[in-house]
């Protein structure tokens, strides 16, 4: 059975399923160069489909599935278009709510991108950042654009109705009920180059919880699913769910509105509107969690009669009353330019301590609902992007009540497209899972197209004679000459195969360096034009990894958890407090493994600073053109294009 996985939202992505195993995946970013791209254009879910050796009429069914508030934007609805539909056309029941109370006034009409469409919204914030993320609104009114609402304004459950507190929820048995199963998804009509393809329309976080419960192998398990989203009265900041064989079932909404309050905390400090969360992660690691108030742990529920304004604006009042009554110099605070100062540092481990701890808090909530039920589930899934914060993650696995816990790589937005695919292909159309599922192995993260012969060959001849190219021979000679390079103190530039599904460079787009050399973490990051205070990843080899790092789960494929580094040589990835963010690499990983054994081989040492091939504000670069555009624009050393070694003449 084939399923098209489509996603209309910031970070817009298509996936292709063949009986349920990924074939095909495109993020939209990687071809527009816009990172986070929003909305979908037919060009990116034909790529997907030819990727796969499809076409529109071999497609069985279509998953939908957008960010919270975003209505489905595509760039030619004569070719693409999405219309919810009366009836099931799979005969499979399809629980159709009532509209969520509220939604129809909250949207007043339409949703958030309606208002692109606003000639007096160019000059506000909103307007600016949707601008970037989505260019085609400004040639086309709203007129040239079908509404097609977001389906989670559809979904609520008269059970529900309220928000409870994480004691209440702890205390309140869950229930596997299909009337949830069947309830986060309405029936759609997709067409796509003049064919008509049945399908579903799924809930934002369901299709979370399918992109990692599918993935982990787990044949039962806990999924908790959060972002950035921050209303509280809803379901769309997240869920607690069960997976059980091929099913998903809702089990509550948590109500947490921590992705929220992290994202605007680094906001605050100057760290950017865009991605700001992945660098407040890194800062705080410079300071103390000296602001830190268990008065701020709960969800909205807990919350709300401590804080009548929201939640994140009385933190940052809270942080800031603090550091005056302390005595700091509140004079660099906001300022990129003196995000280490005391008082940001202190900020960012205040708000990274509360993170945890309120994160730590709603996965024993969880526990605790399952066991009020009688269920002892032993594994977690997490997935949202919460679930890209390393330190908490590691919190989780080593002191939560799961004794399993796993992550999958694209746990931000870019991966729900591949979710809402598993869902429908498993839970609403009831496809068993694989026998053999839960075998300990991680799925490779590797899912882009890898580039064509043809299409390398192109990118050097455009390149022309400023490039010089020597081509080592192939698999262990490829190796050895990466390992000169890195031993000579090159900084190198690595592509290799289909790219990596997720925000990670996880080896197949890559910058790397020699870790022993300390000056390697400023010299990369003026090479990338970051902050020189942000630090850089270690790949190990998986066979070594517990001789180098500790208090950390292994494997560790996905730099998803942090570890305490064990040794001192490695100081260009060790990061002030200690710790690093971890990516256990194995002969699955293939020539980017066998670099790292050549230089082990050579430095006694079986780590390598690892971290992604791009530009400043740019996505992960995805064709050889993109990748010798930045090699010889920036001060890379040497680029490995498909085993050719390429300099500059």
């Amino acid at each position: 059975m084939i399923v098209l996985g489509l996603h209309f939202g910031h970070d817009a992505a298509v996936s292709v399923l063949r009986d349920g195993a990924v074939v095909s995946y495109e993020l939209r970013e990687r071809h527009t160069r816009v990172k986070h791209a929003a909305t979908l254009d037919v060009a990116t879910v034909r790529r997907a489909l030819g990727g796969a050796g499809l076409r529109a009429d071999d497609v069985d069914a279509v998953a939908v599935c957008s960010t919270q508030g975003v209505e489905l934007i595509v760039d030619d609805p004569a070719a693409l278009s999405v219309a919810y539909a009366a009836n099931d056309p799979f005969g499979r029941p399809c629980t159709l709510l009532e509209e969520e109370p509220g939604a129809a006034e909250r949207r007043g009409g339409g949703t958030l991108l309606d208002f692109l469409y606003d000639p007096g919204l160019s000059a506000t914030w909103l307007g600016r950042s949707y601008a970037r993320l989505y260019p085609e609104h400004t040639t086309r009114s709203r007129a040239d654009v079908p509404f097609v609402p977001w389906v989670d304004d559809y979904v609520t459950v008269p059970e529900w109705a309220g928000t409870r507190g994480l004691a209440e929820l702890a205390a309140t048995p869950v229930s596997a009920d299909e009337r949830h199963r069947y309830g986060f998804h309405l029936p759609v009509r997709v067409t796509l180059d003049g064919t008509t393809i049945p399908g579903y329309a799924v809930h934002h976080h369901l299709a979370h919880a399918g992109s990692v419960y599918y993935a982990s192998g787990f044949r039962e398990a806990a999924v908790f699913t959060h972002d950035g989203y921050a209303e509280g009265e809803s379901y769309h900041s997240g869920m607690f769910y069960l997976g059980r064989e091929q099913a998903l079932y809702p089990l509550a909404p948590h109500h947490l509105g921590l992705g929220g309050l992290y994202d605007r905390v680094g906001a605050a400090l100057g760290l950017g509107l865009v991605g700001p969360a992945g660098k407040l992660m890194g800062l705080a690691a410079y300071g103390r969690p000296r602001f830190y108030s268990s008065r701020f742990l709960g969800n909205h529920a807990d919350l709300r009669e401590r804080f009548p304004m929201d939640v994140a604006t009385a933190w940052l009042r809270h942080c800031r009353r603090e550091a005056e009554r302390m005595g700091y110099d509140l004079a660099p605070y906001g300022d990129p330019e003196q995000a280490t100062a005391p008082v940001n540092a202190d900020v960012a481990a205040s708000t990274q301590k509360l993170f945890e701890e309120v994160r730590m808090e709603a996965v024993r909530t969880l526990h605790a609902s399952l066991g009020a039920a009688g269920l002892a589930v032993p594994a977690l899934c997490m997935s949202g992007g919460t679930a890209l914060n390393c330190p908490s993650n590691t919190r989780i696995a080593q002191e939560g009540p799961f004794r399993r816990v796993f992550v999958e790589p694209a746990c931000d937005d870019g991966g729900i497209a591949i979710g809402a695919a598993l869902a429908v292909h498993h839970s609403i159309l009831d496809h068993p899972v694989p026998a053999a599922a839960d075998n300990g192995r991680f799925p490779s993260p590797y899912l882009g197209t890898p580039p064509t012969t043809a299409g390398i060959a192109a990118a050097i001849a455009a390149a022309g004679d400023r490039i010089a190219i020597e081509d080592p021979g192939g698999g262990e000679a490829v190796a050895e000459r990466v390992a000169d390079d890195l031993v000579a103190d090159r900084v190198v530039a690595w592509f290799d195969g289909g790219s990596e599904a997720g925000p990670r460079a996880l080896g197949h787009r890559s910058i790397l360096a020699d870790p022993r050399n300390a000056e390697n973490w400023p010299r990369v990051n003026r090479i990338k034009s970051r902050e020189a205070w942000r630090p850089f990843a270690p790949a190990v080899l998986a066979e070594h990894a517990a001789d180098w790092f500790g208090d950390v789960p292994l494997p560790s494929p996905y730099m998803l958890f942090n570890a305490t580094v064990r040794q001192t040589g490695i100081p260009a990835v060790t990061h002030v407090d200690g710790t690093a963010r971890i990516q256990t690499v194995d002969a699955s990983a293939g020539g980017y493994h066998a670099a790292i054994a050549a230089f082990h081989r050579r430095t006694g040492v079986p780590v390598v600073m690892n971290t992604s091939l791009n530009g400043p504000g740019e996505p992960i670069v995805e064709r050889p053109e993109e990748a010798l555009d930045l090699f010889l624009k920036t001060g890379l050393d040497v680029l490995y294009l498909a085993g050719l070694r390429i300099t500059r003449a």
